[in-house]
C-alpha cells in the first residue's frame, strides 16, 4: 500500500509550505473555512498513524513490545535533530557568544526535555531572536507528544481485544464532540489551554477515526476518498479527512526508495528559522535546505533503528504490510 508513503510526503510539504507563510511574519494559507495547510498536513499524519498502528498492535498486542516499536520509530530519529540543533545550528547561530552559549543549562536540558516527548521546550539561549518568529527554534515538537499519548492509549486497550472496535468508536465520537464544542464556543481562541484542548481533541479524533477504521476492517473505495475530499473546504473538513486518508492510502502504488517524511517534519521548522534570519526563506529553500537531512536522517539514523524494531517479534500481515507511520512516522 505505498499510498501511504506517498501521502506522508504530501503532508510534510503542506506543513513545510505553511511554516514558509507563518515564518515568513504572514497570515497562512487556508483552504476553505478554518483550514490551514499546516493543520490538513498534520491531520493527514494522524489519520495514517491511527490506521497503521492499530494494524500493528493488531498483529502483536503485547503493550510494551507495541509501546517500544513505537518509540524505536520516534526517538532515534528525534535524537539526533535534537543533537544537531543544539550543538551544531545552536553555536552558528547564537547571540550569547559560544562559551556562553555551551555552559548554559538550557542548551543541555533541550536535548533531554524535547527527547523525553512531554517537557517539550522550543528555545534556546540567543538562537532566532531575530527571527519574525521570534525564539522558537522547532515548533513542531508538540505533535510528537501528543502521538505518543495517543500510543498508550492504544497500548491500554490492546489487551481487550474483542472490545476495541467498539471502544475505538466511542472514544472517536467523544474526541469530535468534545473538538466541535470547543470551536463552536469560541474557547479555541480564548487562551493557550483552550487551544492545547482544541488540539488535543481534534487531533486525537483524526487518530482514533485511523485506528477505528482499520479496527472495523473498513475499506473506503477511491472513489468514496475523492468525494470526501470536496468537505475539506467545508468546517466539517476534520469529519471527512479519515475517509479521504485511508481510501487513497490503501492505492497500491510503487513504493519510493526512501520514507523521507519524518526528517522533513522534525528539521524543516528550525532549518526554515534560519532561512527566515537571512530573508531567504520560500518553499523551494526549504525543501532544498531539509530534504538532505530528511535522507541522511532516513539511510543512516531511521532505516537502522527499523532493523532494529523488526527483531520485537511483530508477525506480519501479507494484507496490511508493517509501515512506518507516525505524526510523521510511526
Amino acid at each position: 500500500m505505498g499510498g501511504f508513503d506517498y501521502l506522508r510526503l504530501i503532508a510534510a510539504i503542506l506543513v513545510i509550505a505553511h511554516h514558509t507563510r507563518v515564518l515568513n511574519g504572514q497570515p497562512p494559507s487556508m483552504l476553505g473555512s478554518g483550514l490551514d495547510l499546516g493543520a490538513l498536513g498534520v491531520g493527514i499524519f494522524f489519520v495514517i498513524s491511527g490506521y497503521l498502528v492499530a494494524g500493528s498492535q493488531a498483529r502483536d498486542p503485547r503493550p510494551m513490545a507495541f509501546l517500544a516499536r513505537r518509540a524505536l520509530r520516534i526517538l532515534p530519529g528525534l535524537l539526533v535533530a535534537l543533537l544537531l540543533t543544539a550543538f551544531v545550528l545552536g553555536p552558528l547561530v547564537t547571540t550569547r557568544g559560544l562559551s556562553a552559549y555551551m555552559l548554559d543549562p538550557e542548551t543541555w536540558s533541550y536535548v533531554a526535555r524535547n527527547l523525553s516527548l512531554y517537557a517539550v521546550t522550543y528555545g534556546l539561549p540567543g538562537v532566532f531572536l531575530a527571527a519574525p518568529v521570534a525564539g522558537i527554534v522547532n515548533g513542531s515538537l508538540w505533535t510528537l507528544r501528543l502521538e505518543f499519548t495517543a500510543y498508550l492509549g492504544l497500548a491500554v486497550l490492546g489487551p481487550a481485544r474483542r472490545a476495541m472496535p467498539l471502544a475505538l468508536e466511542s472514544l472517536t465520537a467523544l474526541a469530535a464532540i468534545a473538538a466541535i464544542a470547543l470551536h463552536a464556543t469560541g474557547l479555541d481562541a480564548r487562551g493557550d489551554l483552550g487551544r492545547i484542548a482544541y488540539l488535543a481533541a481534534l487531533n486525537g479524533f483524526l487518530f482514533l477515526a485511523g485506528a477505528s477504521l482499520q479496527a472495523n476492517g473498513t475499506r473506503p473505495s477511491p472513489l468514496a476518498a475523492l468525494a470526501a475530499l470536496v468537505f475539506l473546504l467545508t468546517p466539517a473538513w476534520f469529519l471527512a479527512l479519515p475517509l479521504a486518508v485511508v481510501g487513497l492510502g490503501r492505492l497500491r502504488l510503487p513504493k519510493p526508495p526512501a520514507d523521507l517524511s519524518y526528517g522533513l517534519y522534525i528539521y524543516s521548522f528550525p532549518l526554515q528559522q534560519w532561512l527566515a534570519t537571512q530573508h531567504q526563506l520560500n518553499l523551494v529553500t526549504s525543501l532544498a535546505l531539509t530534504l538532505p537531512f530528511a535522507a541522511l536522517s532516513w539511510f543512516l539514523v531511521e532505516k537502522p533503528a527499523l532493523r532494529l524494531k523488526a527483531r520485537l517479534g511483530e508477525p506480519r500481515s501479507p494484507a496490511t504490510p508493517v509501515s512506518p507511520s507516525g505524526t510523521a512516522a510511526g
